[in-house]
């Protein structure tokens, strides 16, 4: 999609650009919407989620969904979204159980949305970046306009702006409303900021790296310090967001949230606590992931209000002494741990098939590939009508058999590879200019890995290479 964005970027129009000076922020960008997806599933598992007979949720229930979380509704005006009993759900409201099930951490079962315990344990496996990228793809698939021009906007977006921090400047007029309308939800999901520049022209600009939205599987991950959170005097907690998801997810489920920002802040209170073990959770548990992530170590009396706690459920340790020598042995070599790795493969948890409230338009709906197709597409090609060392052999070529070969790959939509000095390239051709003295055109992949490769636009002449072969898919040479 990056390639095909930039390559065609020319012919449908370009819709955003680099500003080298500041805007004015219209639309703050909120707290990540991974964040309130991990609150919104611990007040779930916390305190249920029951329909009515109609296969609703219950009125008071909603009007506690609307309140628990940092979104309104003004946050996603403008977009054309639809659903059954609009006039029950608020927009936001609708939007964060729609992603919760079309991702399928949460099923309609026996009468109730309930959390699916086995996909959240897989969902707390992955960094933020991967949650965002999860999210964004549903956000895209579902409440994305699906106009033609709309599409290459918000591919133009996320390839074409010059990355996280920077501004950049929407140009395109005739479609400002929509376009206006998915910032403002991007800025409501916490992926931007929307903005104006001195000639009140529309910008925007990304709170996380754009690319990193466009890339599945594994990534680089570093970790030069210990992550973790500040246990206060009073029983809050602050919570840097460079705090992991899982432990975010502990802190949910074990804590109560005051407020969210980019300095998040939780309180410990016997109600929280009471609930966490009536769960399920083990104090022992708690007391734990505390030493082990507390920065600045617990407060003494916080401990003993702990055990008090855990004392009314019958569960708390006997001696608070000997249990905090205990977890200091265990926690004490994780204070600074350095790890360069990389994270496992996941299956994507997105799929326009997952059932959810919003009716997803037809257009974005997954098609089933048909091979038979695709063979007789490339079977008229004409591949036996041409010579095999033309995609054989690596050979040196006549100036006008050289461009035979190049036109051949344009029409066919295939790459063409040459070499000179033992240096290969791969390019997708684009135009041929000239005759006797003629130029090539195109991309240039500058990587040979296919998923991760940069590629620059160049222009070649045939005395540049020494052989060269045309490249086809391999399910057609045997």
């Amino acid at each position: 999609m990056e390639i095909l964005t930039t390559a065609y970027a020319r012919r449908v129009g370009v819709y955003v650009e680099q500003m080298t000076i500041h805007a004015d922020v219209l639309e703050e960008g909120k707290p990540d919407i991974a964040g309130e997806l991990l609150h919104l599933i611990a007040w779930i598992r916390r305190e249920g989620l029951p329909l009515t007979g109609k296969g609703t949720i219950h009125k008071r229930t909603i009007q506690k969904l609307s309140v628990i979380t940092v979104l309104s509704s003004a946050d996603f005006d403008g977009l054309r979204i639809r659903y059954e009993d609009s006039d029950l759900y608020p927009i936001h409201v609708a939007i964060l159980l729609d992603l919760l099930l079309s991702l399928n951490l949460a099923q309609k079962v026996k009468g109730r949305i309930q959390i699916v315990d086995d996909q959240l344990q897989e969902w707390l496996k992955l960094s933020w970046t991967q949650m965002h990228r999860e999210i964004y793809h549903a956000c895209v698939g579902r409440y994305g306009d699906t106009e033609p021009a709309l599409q290459h906007f918000r591919n133009q977006l996320t390839v074409l702006t010059p990355g996280k921090d920077l501004w950049c400047r929407i140009l395109n007029s005739k479609w400002e409303p929509q376009i206006r309308s998915w910032l403002n939800a991007l800025a409501g999901w916490g992926y931007g900021e929307v903005g104006e520049n001195s000639s009140g022209e529309l910008a925007f600009r990304w709170l996380i790296e754009p690319k990193s939205l466009l890339y599945r599987g594994q990534e680089r991950v570093t970790e030069t310090e210990k992550c973790g959170f500040y246990v206060q005097a009073d029983f809050e907690m602050l919570v840097p967001p460079e705090v992991r998801p899982d432990m975010y997810w502990m802190l949910d489920l074990c804590a109560e949230r005051v407020t969210r920002d980019h300095m998040s802040i939780y309180r410990l209170t016997r109600e929280r606590m009471l609930s966490a073990i009536a769960g399920g959770m083990e104090l022992q548990k708690i007391m734990n992931f505390l030493y082990q992530y507390a920065l600045t170590g617990v407060p003494e009396h916080v401990l003993i209000a702990l055990e008090g706690w855990g004392k009314e459920a019958d569960c708390a340790p006997s001696n608070i002494e000997r249990y905090m020598e205990a977890c200091r042995d265990t926690t004490s070599d994780q204070d600074l741990i350095q790890k360069d790795v990389l994270s496992d493969m996941y299956l994507s948890f997105y799929s326009p098939r997952n059932q959810g409230l919003v009716e997803v338009p037809v257009l974005f709906h997954a098609m089933e590939r048909d091979d038979s197709v695709i063979e007789k597409t490339y079977s008229m090609l004409g591949v036996d009508e041409i010579p095999e060392n033309w995609y054989r052999e690596w050979r040196r070529y006549h100036m006008s058999t050289a461009r035979q070969i190049v036109t051949k790959a344009i029409e066919w939509q295939t790459k063409l590879g040459i070499q000179q000095d033992k240096c290969t390239q791969y390019l997708i051709p684009h135009q041929v200019q000239g005759h006797e003295q003629w130029t090539l055109s195109g991309w240039c992949i500058l990587d040979s890995n296919e998923h991760t490769s940069e590629t620059e636009w160049r222009t070649f002449s045939p005395s540049e290479w020494d052989t060269m072969r045309l490249i086809l898919p391999g399910d057609v040479i045997t």
